[in-house]
């Protein structure tokens, strides 16, 4: 099959945000859209009032975490799926489908969800779809964002971590996909470890690292929760003075 199931939909429906579904809104983009900078500025500000985020740098950070969906969506159906989707600009899209929502949850649409199935290289397999999710489309946002705002990259990569981390969690625990066990905790490690640097832009080596460090996936996946090394500024929105349990300046003060 060259596109999901209805079982698989139901589970990126409910898991990863997945809709099929376009809705106007200045809180809904194309995603090739934010490549032009006029364009970013007027998301970001979109989003900023939205949040009443305290300034762009904050709206970015969000974006990054509500964006993470989008290639939790990629990174399931290489692994559990052995798929491939289209991570394009072209093909992505954020769809605010509940403009009432104060916390801003939006959905993830993919415009042509056509899959192409694993080779029997899968390494070098891997390696393409983690360039095109990461060198030659998360980090040039990245690039751009922190063009734009000052957001320190190593803020936006952790934010995009957690997440990875938090879904491998998930299909590591889940028996269902008990088959698929070696190649999930491999790209686990691929990801977040082994990769090279140039999969994820211009870096001498994992941007994961920074987070990860030593540490095997074992200690990682089963462990206790990740202490961050950012702050994701999350305090800086309407849930203004709220700190996560891992923040930095949270543990700083507690200290």
């Amino acid at each position: 099959m060259n596109t999901f199931s209805p079982d698989e939909l139901k589970i990126l429906e409910e898991k990863f945000r997945l809709t099929n579904i376009t809705n106007t809104s200045p809180l809904s983009i194309q995603i090739s859209h934010l490549l032009d900078e006029v364009q970013i500025h007027l998301y970001l500000t979109a989003i900023k009032e939205k949040t009443k985020a305290a300034n762009l740098g904050v709206a970015a950070s969000l974006f990054v975490k509500r964006y993470s969906f989008a290639i939790l969506t990629a990174l399931y159906s290489m692994s559990v799926l052995n798929k491939r989707i289209d991570f394009s600009f072209q093909n992505v899209s954020i769809q605010t489908l509940e403009e009432s929502d104060p916390l801003w949850l939006p959905s993830i649409k993919f415009n042509n969800i056509k899959l192409s199935p694993a080779p029997q290289d899968r390494e070098n397999w891997r390696n393409e779809i983690l360039t095109s999710i990461f060198a030659n489309h998360l980090d040039v946002l990245f690039n751009l964002f922190n063009k734009t705002t000052k957001i320190s990259k190593m803020i936006m990569w952790e934010n995009l971590y957690l997440y990875i981390v938090w879904m491998y969690q998930n299909l590591l625990d889940d028996k269902q996909y008990s088959d698929r066990y070696d190649d999930m905790k491999e790209d686990f490690d691929w990801i977040t470890a082994i990769g090279k640097g140039m999969l994820f832009g211009e870096y001498k080596e994992n941007p994961f690292l920074k987070f990860r460090g030593p540490n095997d996936a074992f200690s990682i996946l089963d462990g206790p929760a990740h202490n961050r090394k950012t702050c994701c500024l999350s305090y800086l929105t309407e849930n203004k003075g709220r700190f996560c349990k891992t923040c930095p300046i949270r543990l700083k003060r507690k200290s």
